[in-house]
């Protein structure tokens, strides 16, 4: 059940809006994270090896298993190599988008919008992500440079794109390729508080102005499928002036459909909320989820981020119906603490991942793969954990101090 916090203002859109925090969400973090990890450390360590070529583990518990026990685990071999090949972590990026938009748009509603209010915003989010963002990325291009890749200059340089959020667009740290998502999400946290503040200033009528959200969110759920169209037929970024993105699939453009489906859910959640919950409707909307939800990350040959755009527009539609379903209290992971655990330090585990990956790449050869894939899973959540009980509990601290929330 969510836990609600009494908030005696009126939100922008007229509505009383209690405080809302949904634990489950962060079991959904977990989930995000875990399948970005898995997609991540199969990339950088070929997992398809395991299967082909002399797995000193695996391959010895295949083959003893049927010496030693009579059991023959050819399926189950076959089904593990099946199901690593098909691991795509987009889908874990698009579960942090939806609930981005959820979060975010939910809280920007419980409060009355004005000029004074949105840079009030932009500072508590400023602590929330640069610090630690900021200490990753200069420790990230000193080890780059370190390894003989760029000059001084040239790290200097490539720093200063990535400080100011601008990797999507100009030469990027392969230390860093995974803040592209961060990227996208600053761009949102930036521009949604200036939309809410026009609908504002332009609607008189309160309870309007939530239709005229709801209608945007939908119009811009409409245009980066049309986008997502235009790329994937041209592979080719929808506007490149007088930014151009590398890859047309990391821009904000391409990615406002989870991002705006995550605002649609936030705006409807006063409607939505009070449905009498049922956990046998639940179970339907999450019966629908997975089934979409099984179909893209199984059963289709789908790359990375390269697919058709009807597969990422199913992708976030099926996050919103688990979701759903979890709300109505129907979820297999989402709820558990452990899980919740994870995905209370998922920010931390995102941003340091990619360093914990290049650690281990050094003892490939030395060490059993699957140790490594081990060793990797646990210390990518031990330094996050580490990092979110450390950095960012101080930063977040200064924080409280300096910008305390109204």
């Amino acid at each position: 059940m969510p836990h609600r916090k009494k908030n005696p203002k009126s939100t922008g859109t007229g509505l009383l809006a209690p405080k809302v925090y949904y634990p489950f969400l962060d079991g959904f973090r977990a989930i995000a994270i875990i399948m970005i990890l898995a997609h991540h450390i199969r990339r950088a360590f070929t997992l398809d090896y395991l299967f082909v070529s002399n797995p000193p583990i695996l391959k010895w518990i295949y083959f003893k298993s049927y010496e030693v026990l009579g059991i023959n685990l050819t399926n189950l071999y076959l089904g593990l190599k099946y199901f690593i090949s098909q691991l795509k972590g987009v889908l874990g990026v698009e579960f942090f988008f939806v609930i981005s938009g959820f979060l975010i748009m939910g809280m920007l509603l419980r409060k009355e919008i004005h000029a004074g209010n949105v840079v009030h915003f932009y500072e508590r989010r400023f602590f929330r992500i640069y610090p630690c963002y900021g200490l990753l990325v200069l420790f990230s291009i000193g080890i780059y440079f370190l390894q003989g890749h760029v000059g001084i200059i040239d790290a200097l340089t490539v720093a200063v794109y990535h400080l100011l959020f601008l990797q999507n667009y100009f030469p990027l740290n392969p230390l860093l390729a995974h803040t592209w998502t961060l990227v996208v999400l600053e761009q949102f946290y930036f521009f949604c508080p200036l939309f809410i503040l026009a609908v504002n200033g332009a609607i008189p009528r309160i309870h309007d102005r939530r239709k005229v959200l709801i209608g945007l969110c939908i119009f811009f759920m409409l245009i980066s499928t049309l986008i997502r169209v235009y790329c994937s037929k041209t592979s080719q970024p929808f506007i490149v002036w007088p930014l151009r993105s590398t890859t047309p699939y990391w821009t904000i453009t391409a990615n406002l459909g989870p991002i705006s489906f995550g605002c649609l859910l936030a705006l409807l959640e006063p409607y939505w909320s009070r449905w009498k919950k049922s956990r046998v409707c639940g179970a339907l909307f999450w019966m629908a989820g997975m089934v979409i939800f099984y179909r893209l990350f199984l059963d289709l040959d789908w790359s990375y981020y390269w697919g058709d755009w009807y597969l990422y527009t199913l992708g976030y539609l099926s996050v919103g119906l688990l979701l759903f379903a979890a709300y109505q209290g129907f979820s297999l992971f989402a709820r558990l603490r452990s899980f919740q655990w994870v995905g209370r330090h998922s920010y931390g585990i995102f941003l340091w991942h990619y360093l914990v990956l290049e650690f281990w790449k050094i003892w490939i050869g030395t060490i059993p793969p699957e140790l490594i894939i081990v060793a990797c899973f646990a210390s990518c959540i031990g330094i996050g954990a580490l990092s979110t009980n450390t950095l960012e509990r101080y930063f977040l601290g200064i924080r409280d101090k300096f910008v305390p929330n109204i």
